[in-house]
């Protein structure tokens, strides 16, 4: 008796796109996400992950925009406690001519030799409590006083303090302007004369409106800014 022949397997005719089912049967192999979706996909992961990481970075930073805001605030307070550079110019104006008139010797010379003696000392006390004041106008007009601001407190109440003593002083220069425009007068020094009344004007500008402004700029801050 012949030998049944073992019947060839063929080959799958799906190739390596069919694999193996639980049964023996071949199944097709699925198709991959297309290109489109996969730029979808890595759009979404992106869309999550970079959430994650600035919040992670922001937390990470946390201390160094308080320390810049530190940082800044000490600077603003340093701008702000200064003398407005508009009197502070005007200061140096009167110190460079009072200069030039000493320099020229005689009379006016001499004169001015003393009113810059009772000036000199006058200017600088005031540059250390009453003008840098003034710094804060400005800030307080444009918003509320901050607790940086009451650095300005030791300032304004030595100036309330010691504001007698600085209207005594204006009397005393007042005698010393008088005597220096007469000389210059005498000499036909006009220059110098019209120099001799803007002071004159400058000193009752102090005690009309540049005192009582810093005066009061303490007082606002006191009762106003926050405590640290």
């Amino acid at each position: 008796m012949s030998a049944i022949p073992t019947p060839r397997s063929e080959p799958s005719r799906l190739g390596t796109s069919a694999r193996a089912s639980p049964t023996g049967c071949s199944l097709p192999r699925s198709p991959g996400p297309s290109p489109r979706r996969k730029a979808t996909m890595r759009l979404k992961n992106e869309a999550l992950i970079w959430p994650v990481l600035l919040a992670a970075l922001l937390g990470g930073c946390e201390s160094e925009p308080t320390a810049q805001q530190q940082q800044r605030s000490e600077q603003e307070r340093a701008a702000t406690l200064q003398t407005p550079q508009s009197i502070a110019i005007e200061h140096g104006e009167l110190h460079e001519t009072l200069a030039r008139a000493a320099g020229e010797g005689g009379e006016v010379g001499a004169a001015a030799g003393e009113l810059e003696r009772a000036l000199a000392p006058h200017f600088k006390r005031e540059e250390e409590i009453a003008t840098p004041p003034l710094g804060l106008l400005l800030p307080l007009a444009q918003g509320d006083a901050t607790p940086e601001m009451r650095s300005v407190l030791l300032m304004t109440d030595a100036l309330e303090r010691e504001l007698p003593q600085m209207l005594r002083e204006h009397d005393a220069i007042r005698m010393a302007v008088t005597k220096f425009r007469a000389a210059a007068e005498r000499k036909g020094q006009q220059d110098y004369v019209r120099f001799a009344d803007n002071l004159a004007a400058h000193a009752r500008q102090e005690e009309e409106i540049l005192y009582p402004a810093a005066i009061l700029v303490g007082r606002h801050v006191a009762g106003t800014a926050p405590q640290r």
